[in-house]
């Protein structure tokens, strides 16, 4: 077999704008093509959530959109999730709580924990959700029923109701009862984390992480998996290091040039990288790049050392 052919044989980088079907050839992972995530049409789902699914050995992840003022009722999952928003603004109610994320932060939800999540109104939503194995991409709806989506109103089967907007939200929010204040929304976009008090992860921020030079970042550890948002300047690199965890790349911004034992790759914007456990690998960003790492803790350290 010649080189080229056996370099191609395997697909490491997964284009979430070309996944409206799974590749042809072999992959690295499972792929499901995009579709809806938790039904066969919306009268019969529980959530509004669209996205193609990637399903690893350790760790699941799909880039989801939800359409403004429409979401997923109330449900859980034993796994835990991370959610990176890129787009809009997610509202979830969680153990008595209600919480916003938008672009930048991540919203994260212990496992078997009920929550819902929702894009508010004034725009569509789009995330990176980002799971562990102990279950799959969705979980069942706290009242058995797939009777379509939950939705604000003004919106989705509540269409005949007065629209609200996102700061009505945010407002109505202030007027709850308060509940137990467990901390779950974390800005990606600020390296210094000054909140104290319980907490969903552990944070680790950027002068703690040892990273190395051109890279900045913050690191969330929760109960299964690691997740870390880096931006590297222009020619920064993550040295060439070999683990025995499972790894996602996933690019926000800018070109991410990988080496994959001997392979070179080229991932841009809203692509991920699968790096399997124990494949040796080295990121460059030639121009700069901005990119979400998710690994599982069930071996090794926080990334990268």
């Amino acid at each position: 077999m010649a080189e080229h052919e056996r370099r191609e044989s395997v697909q490491h980088i997964y284009d979430f704008a070309t996944l409206e079907r799974a590749p042809e050839g072999s992959t690295s992972l499972e792929v499901t093509g995009r579709k809806l995530l938790s039904g066969p049409t919306l009268q019969s789902a529980k959530s509004s959530t669209v996205g193609a699914v990637l399903t690893g050995e350790r760790i699941i992840c799909t880039l989801g959109t939800q359409t403004a003022g429409t979401g997923a009722k109330a449900h859980s999952h034993p796994n835990e999730q991370f959610n990176y928003i890129l787009q809009g603004t997610m509202m979830s109610d969680i153990e008595g709580d209600r919480v916003f994320a938008s672009k930048g932060m991540i919203l994260h939800t212990p496992g078997s924990v009920v929550h819902t999540g929702l894009a508010c109104p004034d725009r569509d939503l789009v995330f990176l959700a980002i799971k562990d194995r102990r279950s799959g991409i969705i979980g069942p709806p706290v009242d058995g029923k797939h009777d379509g989506p939950n939705c604000f109103p003004g919106f989705g089967n509540r269409s005949h109701e007065p629209r609200v907007t996102t700061a009505a939200i945010i407002e109505e929010s202030t007027r709850l009862p308060p509940g137990p204040g467990k901390r779950y929304v974390y800005d990606m976009n600020r390296e210094i984390d000054s909140n104290a008090g319980p907490a969903s992860a552990e944070v680790t921020p950027d002068a703690q992480l040892r990273l190395p030079p051109g890279i900045t970042g913050k690191l969330l550890t929760g109960e299964r998996l690691h997740v870390a948002v880096l931006r590297f300047a222009r020619g920064a690199t993550l040295t060439n290091y070999r683990r025995d965890n499972e790894q996602f790349a996933f690019v926000i911004e800018g070109e991410l040039h990988v080496e994959l034992n001997d392979e070179r790759l080229a991932a841009r914007a809203y692509c991920i990288v699968h790096i399997p456990p124990g494949a040796r690998h080295e990121f460059v960003a030639p121009e700069g790049a901005l990119i979400v790492l998710a690994q599982d803790k069930s071996v090794g350290d926080p990334p990268p050392a």
